[in-house]
């Protein structure tokens, strides 16, 4: 007898084996091959099989064995026996099946809705979770409970167990919902972590739901470019800088629904001693509605020629989002109170509209800017588009092209200008480009006056591991003014270029090279240079190495750069030695860095140490330590350093920081402080600032641009069964509806109100409750008040349970399981309900009157377990309980091998 396997990877749960017999004597044989398997595995062939040779013949029996979910995982042994008829054994083979593991893991949410309300705010709530296990080995886990909402903020509780195979446990917390009736309903999330890798394997949640008469709408998922989510907030802060200067502080922000629309408010106020008037910026007023919106207050506008001030501004956008049209006027005096006669410094007016607002990939906009400039005496207008093109995934460009005219009073000039922009990014034969190029006159009112600017950076693999770079920029900067007469003018290059090499193990290495020219006059008169328009130079060449490393346990980061190289300075002939090491190291919540220079690498370091008379090179030493961590779940943050500067220009200056910040669920507190000193020659100057603050976290709200408004509901028992409220009938007191996804209980007179709802398309859905029933519909909410009645129907009760039915001798093992059985009820096709068996093995539901199919769900009935009827057909009758018949659960029976002992 020979075994021969021929089971494939794509059926695990299949031994599909080949049994070949050979008859090798010279006599017939007559027998049988008998097949044992472990727990866990049956042979669809049957255990036993006939077998009736010639001699010399041979025959080949396939052999099916079923290897099922309660199969432990390992190598289990399938024995073959080759017997005579009269039970002698002939041979005996074995084969080595390997099952593989399975972890699989199952959770639920038990409990996935909860109702409350006023009345048992002080009544704990219990969430429960259960984890099954569908694997083949005991498995310990963790089930994760996130409870918002409570007095001590959002918290999280760890449950650990161990489940058996093919058994399943129940994991429960009880909490007091402090807060939650300030919310139309809050979510508990659950997620179950396999131990002990942490592995996630399941999360799931649960609903809390007010369930009071009057309810306010929150939109629970806002939705982006339609709603905002609004955290309200005041803030209070004293700050005390130096001996005598105190600063008062307020400022918040928050924002209300209207019926139509919806407004934000944000301020911020500021006075400091011997300070008569307040300072009120950063603060306006903004309504939405529909897809407008008006400000009006502190306008901030980053333009190409950019706006601040008082002023309002206005926008629309497109029904698809696609189109926006922006509009603004802007007094140009930051402080809203400002006694400054309004447009006395200057204003501003900006028309802007864009194709693509929302389209990331491919977008236009034309922007109009207009600026009186009363230091110029000047009247500028800029005119200009922004374009935005993603060719595919790889390349990548930005354009802008603003033309300008400006009319100076001064001698009665007009100057065009241009200002011309172009960034793009993209990959040629695996080499990746990017590059951005900036060109404006030298009277261009916008950002960047006379400027010329080329960045390119080129980067690429190479080996297939090293990564090689090379950054260029030159830049030419020479603004013009009418009413500024000193020409400045500053040119750069610098050249970047080295090679990353790959990390090996913990370390990584790179080497580099630098090419730095900086050209200007700016600091002729620290160089003592009479002639304001000569230009001095600065030229260094320096190579660069950094090292880093990584700990093995991610606890400790460290990088040192060393750089080394020749610099010209503008009054030298001979090139001088420059050099800079700077570090960095990390370890946990702590980070050290230090920085030490030789030689000045700016023309602004070596005129500054000219200015000061020092003969001797350059230096300059840094060293600073920060330590930030977080306490008490992150409620509380500390942030504190300390750090030491030594040059020409700042002397020994040692300074120091310490700020404390606590985040509560309803207040916040923080505590910020610095200390400076100042020592060069003989200035010297000691800076101490302490600054304390309280946040107060007002109720968040979801802010809708759209029309709203409140739906009216009266609920009352129609006993008469018309669907009107006419004699006979009566109010409904504590009845519970449902719409979309939050649930309302009705007052003593019936009623429930829904308010500030955005119009839309809403759904009663039905809530059945013992004795009584609703019919599910949908709700237009197009009118500022909607009215509603609905009428409660008598339901039906169905009532029903499971048994077992087995014989101890004979059953298989099993766990006996009454609780947790899942009835799905059927109306026709639609599945209606899904309720579970308690703890007696019995359920309860309530219907409307009609058919329906009560149905077994057999995948949640324990292991070797079955039910021959699993559904039965039953009626509803309104004001009746309909009792259907058992469902018999039975017990699959062991194999019984039976020997009769005859003559």
């Amino acid at each position: 007898m020979e075994i021969r396997n021929e089971s494939t990877a794509d059926k695990p749960n299949i031994v599909d084996l080949v049994v070949l017999v050979k008859n090798e004597s010279s006599s017939k044989f007559d027998g049988s091959v008998s097949i044992e398997v472990p727990k866990g595995f049956r042979s669809i062939s049957g255990n036993q099989i006939k077998v009736e040779l010639n001699s010399g013949e041979k025959r080949f029996l396939p052999i099916k064995i079923l290897v099922s979910n309660d199969a432990g995982y390992g190598d289990e042994e399938i024995v073959f026996s080759l017997k005579t008829s009269g039970n002698e054994l002939v041979v005996k083979k074995k084969i080595i099946h390997r099952v593989q593991e399975n972890n699989s893991l199952r959770l639920t949410a038990e409990n996935p809705l909860i109702y409350m309300n006023e009345n048992n705010i002080n009544d704990s709530i219990e969430v429960k979770a259960r984890v099954t296990n569908m694997g083949n080995k005991r498995q310990d886990v963790t089930v994760v409970f996130k409870i918002p909402e409570t007095a001590q903020g959002t918290i999280f509780v760890e449950k650990k167990g161990k489940i058996e195979v093919l058994r399943d446990t129940v994991f429960s917390f009880k909490f007091l919902p402090a807060h939650i009736l300030k919310s139309t309903q809050v979510t508990v999330s659950i997620a179950g972590f396999r131990e002990p890798e942490k592995e996630i394997f399941g999360n799931t949640s649960m609903s809390i739901q007010n369930i009071s008469s009057t309810q306010r709408y929150q939109d629970m998922q806002p939705m982006n470019g339609f709603s905002s989510y609004a955290k309200n907030s005041i803030t209070a802060s004293y700050r005390r800088i130096g001996d005598n200067a105190d600063m008062y502080q307020l400022m918040g922000s928050g924002g209300f629904n209207l019926p139509a629309g919806y407004v934000f408010i944000s301020g911020n106020i500021y006075t400091m001693s011997n300070q008569n008037d307040p300072i009120v910026n950063n603060t306006y007023i903004s309504y939405h509605r529909g897809n407008s919106a008006v400000t009006l207050g502190n306008v901030n506008k980053m333009l190409e020629m950019p706006l601040f001030g008082r002023g309002a501004q206005y926008s629309i956008t497109s029904s698809d989002k696609d189109k926006k049209v922006e509009l603004g006027f802007i007094d140009q005096s930051f402080n809203l109170i400002e006694k400054t006669p309004f447009l006395q410094n200057g204003y501003g007016m900006y028309a802007k509209g864009t194709l693509g607002a929302q389209n990331t990939s491919k977008s236009i906009s034309g922007v109009y800017v207009f600026r009186n400039d009363p230091y110029e005496k000047a009247n500028h207008n800029l005119l200009g588009t922004d374009i935005q093109y993603l060719f595919n995934k790889e390349w990548r460009v930005n354009a802008k092209l603003y033309s300008g005219m400006s009319f100076y009073e001064e001698d009665h000039s007009t100057k065009p200008s241009l200002g011309v922009e172009s960034q793009y990014s993209g990959v040629i034969s695996k080499i990746n480009l990017n590059g951005s190029y900036f060109y404006s006159t030298d009277y261009y009112p916008g950002n960047r006056r006379g400027v010329l600017q080329v960045q390119q950076s080129f980067s690429k693999n190479i080996f297939k591991e090293h990564y090689a770079y090379a950054n260029i920029l030159v830049s030419d900067f020479s603004p013009k003014y009418f009413s500024y007469d000193y020409n400045t003018r500053s040119q750069n290059v610098r050249l970047d270029t080295g090679i990353n090499f790959a990390r090996k193990g913990n370390f990584g290495w790179g080497i580099g090279y630098q090419y730095q020219e900086e050209t200007s006059n700016n600091y002729n008169s620290f160089l003592g240079i009479l002639n304001s328009s000569d230009l001095n130079m600065l030229k260094a060449q320096r190579f660069t190495e950094y090292t880093s490393w990584t700990s093995p346990n991610k606890k400790h980061s460290s990088i040192l750069g060393i750089e080394g190289g020749l610099v010209t300075y503008p009054d030298m002939e001979k090139p001088r030695f420059q050099m800079k090491l700077s570090g960095n190291y990390g370890y946990k919540a702590f980070n050290f860095s230090y920085i030490y220079q030789y030689g000045a690498y700016f023309l602004s370091e070596y005129a500054f140490s000219k200015m000061m008379n020092r003969t001797d090179d350059y230096k300059k030493l840094s060293l600073s330590a920060f330590y930030n961590k977080a306490f008490f779940k992150d409620k509380v943050n500390l942030t504190s350093g300390v750090s030491y500067t030594d040059d020409v220009l700042y002397g020994k200056a040692p300074s120091a920081f310490f700020n404390l910040k606590y985040l509560g669920k309803q207040y916040g507190l923080y505590l910020n402080s610095s200390w400076y000193r100042y020592s060069v020659g003989v200035l010297h100057n000691n800076m101490l600032t302490i600054e304390a603050g309280i946040t107060l976290n007002l109720p968040t709200n979801t802010l809708d641009p759209g029309k709203k408004g409140s739906i009216k509901a009266f609920v009352y028992y129609d006993n008469n069964d018309n669907n009107r409220y006419d004699e006979g009938d009566e109010a409904a007191d504590g009845y519970v509806i449902m719409i979309n996804n939050i649930s309302f209980k009705s007052n003593k007179e019936g009623n429930v109100e829904y308010k500030q709802i955005p119009y839309g398309k809403y759904r009663l859905k039905q809530v059945i409750q013992q004795g009584w029933y609703y019919d599910e519909m949908d709700i237009e909410m197009d009118s500022h008040r909607r009215p509603l009645e609905i009428p409660l129907h008598r339901n039906g009760t169905i009532r029903g349970k499971i048994t077992y039915d087995f014989d101890a001798k004979t059953a298989q093992e099993f766990n006996p399981k009454l609780g947790g059985i899942i009835i799905n009820i059927f109306q026709g096709e639609k599945l209606l309900q899904r309720i579970a068996t308690d703890e007696n093995g019995e359920f309860l539901a309530f219907l409307g009157t009609g058919e329906y199919r009560i149905s077994l769900n057999e995948s949640t009935l324990p292991v070797n377990t079955y039910c021959e009827q699993a559904y039965v057909d039953t009626e509803s009758i309104a004001g009746k309980i309909s009792v259907v018949n058992p469902f018999v659960i039975k017990v699959k029976e062991k194999k019984i091998r039976v020997k009769k002992f005859g003559n």
